[in-house]
């Protein structure tokens, strides 16, 4: 699973997750992914969970040296809406701590599992000076189209939106 986000965009915005070891979803995708993202000249910023960074560190570093940012989507995937300040912040930050050691970059952005969030988990991720993201076109409800349809069918719904939409989309 996958979603870009991408703010510079003066068109649209693409979302990619890369999830996490317990999931079906690995790093099969990744190159073919960049090499699209290549082809059609934009930058994406991928969201991955910690367990994902540590299972796959040369697809992290291959989308970081592809100049593509690497965020953050949790360090395990949990229902951060059920956890603690301290548990949110602890478990935001042992993702952060991954993602640097293998890009040198602390990420800055982060989108909460699920999508679920409420006042204790933005305040939380504000305080270590991060901004939590969501989407507003779901784009995966396409997965058995290639992906690089997928992508155009995400950028033709984000056009009847505007410039603001964040695309989710699936693959793998």
């Amino acid at each position: 699973m996958f979603f870009i986000y991408h703010p510079r965009s003066p068109v649209f915005s693409l979302l990619i997750l890369c999830r996490n070891l317990i999931s079906p979803w690995g790093n099969e995708d990744t190159q073919q992914l960049i090499d699209i993202l290549e082809q059609y000249q934009v930058k994406a910023t991928f969201f991955v969970v910690g367990e994902w960074v540590d299972k796959y560190p040369e697809s992290v570093k291959a989308l970081s040296e592809a100049g593509h940012e690497v965020m953050n989507h949790s360090n395990t995937h949990p229902h951060m809406n059920q956890m603690s300040r301290e548990e949110v912040i602890a478990d935001v930050e042992a993702c952060n701590d991954k993602i640097e050691s293998v890009t040198g970059v602390r990420p800055t952005l982060i989108r909460p599992p699920y999508g679920e969030y409420n006042d204790t988990v933005i305040s939380a991720i504000r305080s270590i000076g991060m901004e939590p993201i969501q989407w507003d076109v779901d784009g995966s409800q396409t997965a058995s189209t290639p992906l690089i349809h997928r992508i155009f069918l995400c950028k033709e719904a984000a056009d009847h939106m505007g410039s603001a939409a964040s695309l989710l989309l699936e693959v793998g």
